[in-house]
């Protein structure tokens, strides 16, 4: 009878453990969440601060981009610099659509940026033109968001580029 007892306290004392290791299992992945969260939220910014330096530190380029901008006559290496940088520009918001995606991103870093990325596709027409012509090189849900993006008056042209 002894035996049996202790058999019951030891099975108690067992699924205890394995209730605690379960809760601190779901509080370690929470937390984990919140470190790739912020770990995302940090190199989003780090790499859009870079682009906003360059832009602010080089005269020229910021020039350039001006008139990229407006699609103001280029030089050919004009050209060039600029499909550099709209590529990289739109590598850095699909990449950041994906992690948003992916839960990597909180959902409130995303829609404030996506609303500014919205306004940056709509002024830009260099970054524009640069996305309709090379759209097959970027993911199908990257460019269903930033056709989304696109105002009404634009959506014929998306179809021609």
């Amino acid at each position: 009878m002894k035996l049996d007892t202790v058999n019951k306290w030891l099975i108690l004392v067992a699924n205890i453990g394995v209730l605690a290791g379960i809760v601190f299992l779901a509080y370690e992945l929470k937390q984990n969440t919140v470190a790739t969260q912020l770990e995302a939220a940090s190199n989003f910014n780090t790499s859009f601060a870079d682009i906003e330096m360059l832009i602010a530190g080089d005269a020229d380029f910021s020039g350039l981009l001006i008139k990229g901008r407006t699609r103001a006559v280029l030089t050919e290496n004009e050209e060039f610099r600029l499909r550099v940088f709209y590529v990289n520009v739109l590598r850095q918001w699909q990449f950041i659509h994906f992690q948003f995606l992916s839960d990597a991103l909180d959902e409130e870093i995303w829609l404030g940026q996506l609303a500014y990325f919205t306004m940056v596709i709509g002024a830009d027409q260099g970054l524009l033109e640069h996305w309709k012509a090379s759209r097959n090189h970027f993911s199908p849900r990257f460019n269903i968001l930033v056709q989304s993006m696109i105002s009404a008056d634009d959506v014929g042209l998306v179809g021609d580029a």
